[in-house]
């Protein structure tokens, strides 16, 4: 599990300075409290170096720029999402999974007329009524499924929660991905900054399909299953969520680059 706000260290708040300090002020602040915790000065405290240890460390972390805005990311992180993180869609989905509806009541609509050109209607023959309209209702229907195969259904309200145990991603009310970090061997960005990617074990994506507009793509393999969303249509900062995954240790997330994702050994 993450930290809690009294394990993680806090480097402004051993060195008494404010997370807007300039670099002049953290010197100063970290000489003054290098000569407080020094060993040399505290000869009868058994703490002292425990405490200059950790004065020296905020100071390494806050002097260095890159590593002092990797902190304050991590830092601001846990601030807005101390429990989790949670993804909601923005843009709608496109309409293109409800045309088979539209394509199969056109054609039964069609057919009627069909039927009621050929003069079937008035035939005095039940026979032939009932074998034409049973023909012209599996003719609706083969169409149709072909439609909804072509065009399947596409979600229209696309949530995902991410906690410090895994994932769960819901699709009109439905949950349509389930994942414990542990399942997971990597997670990563792709250089677009909203495409992730998540290696997972085979049996994961068992049963899966894509979810558009989130989880795009499926791509099983033998030993190893990718699974990619597309958070650009989601209302999650990029840096929000960079954060997070920084911040979970159980997330496999690299810390120093968000490039494309290759499975561990």
């Amino acid at each position: 599990m993450p930290a809690s706000d009294a394990s993680r260290p806090d480097h402004y708040a051993r060195l008494g300075v404010r997370p807007s300090a300039s670099a002049e002020d953290i010197r100063r602040a970290y000489r003054q409290k290098a000569q407080e915790t020094h060993p040399d000065h505290n000869p009868d405290d058994p703490k002292a170096a425990e405490r200059f240890q950790k004065v020296k460390e905020a100071y390494q972390v806050l002097r260095d720029p890159e590593r002092r805005a990797r902190y304050d990311d991590v830092r601001a992180a846990a601030q807005r999402t101390p429990d989790g993180l949670t993804i909601t869609q923005q843009a709608p989905a496109g309409c293109g999974g409800y045309l088979w509806r539209v394509v199969a009541g056109l054609v039964a609509v069609g057919l009627f007329f069909v039927l009621e050109a050929a003069g079937v209607w008035a035939a005095s023959d039940t026979w032939t009524i009932v074998t034409a309209v049973g023909a012209a209702s599996l003719l609706a229907a083969l169409i149709a499924v072909g439609v909804a195969r072509q065009f399947p259904d596409e979600a229209t309200d696309v949530s995902m929660r991410l906690t410090d145990d895994g994932a769960t991603m819901w699709a009109d009310g439905h949950v349509v991905l389930r994942l414990n970090w542990t399942q997971a061997r990597a997670v990563r960005l792709h250089d677009d900054g909203w495409t992730m990617e998540v290696v997972v074990e085979p049996t994961v994506a068992d049963g899966m399909r894509p979810v558009s507009p989130v989880l795009v793509a499926i791509d099983r393999r033998s030993d190893h299953a990718r699974l990619r969303l597309d958070l650009s249509d989601t209302d999650v900062p990029r840096n929000v969520l960079v954060s997070f995954l920084r911040t979970t240790p159980a997330v496999p997330f690299p810390v120093s680059t968000t490039k494309d994702a290759s499975p561990s050994a």
